[in-house]
């Protein structure tokens, strides 16, 4: 009978360290990094193939890539706004720091996403304010800059917090 009740307790608590960590794992805003970064990686792949066609006046092809890498950005700007919360939460103000400069580099990158797609709607009726609004994008572009070179400082100096890869 006693090894029976030794063998319960120790599933027991195997059990509850289990959940411990799972549930621990969960909470930590770190664990959204590499989705974040997935999602923004394709975001400027897609941004990149648009203003290629866009260069190209394959506006057809500037539409998708756009609208895509629109898409992409807002996923990553809810994943980011999700792990901001959670390290809020868990008062860790170095990754709300980061997420901080991630959610700002992604509003100047969606703003430029806007202004291409706006812009496509002047190309044959007004091309000086489809030009003005292109200029806009790649400003908002330049300026994510900044806040994407913060984010990759705060990666080299804290590679432990801010460096995952993202598993399959």
């Amino acid at each position: 009978m006693n090894k029976k009740l030794i063998i319960g307790t120790i599933s027991l608590l195997l059990i509850i360290i289990m959940a411990y960590v799972y549930v621990s794992e969960i909470n930590k805003a770190d664990s959204e990094i590499p989705y974040i970064n997935s999602h923004i990686q394709k975001a400027n792949d897609e941004y990149n193939q648009a203003v290629d066609y866009l260069n190209s006046k394959n506006y057809t092809l500037t539409i998708q890539h756009i609208n895509e890498s629109y898409k992409e950005y807002i996923f990553a700007k809810e994943n980011t706004e999700h792990a901001l919360n959670k390290s809020i939460k868990n008062n860790q103000p170095l990754q709300v720091q980061y997420f901080n400069y991630t959610i700002m580099e992604l509003d100047y990158k969606i703003n430029a996403t806007v202004n291409i797609y706006n812009g496509l709607n002047y190309v044959k009726n007004n091309p000086s304010k489809a030009l003005s609004l292109f200029r806009n994008s790649e400003k908002d572009m330049e300026n994510a800059k900044e806040y994407s070179d913060k984010r990759s400082l705060l990666e080299e100096q804290y590679p432990d917090k801010f460096i995952k890869k993202l598993s399959n």
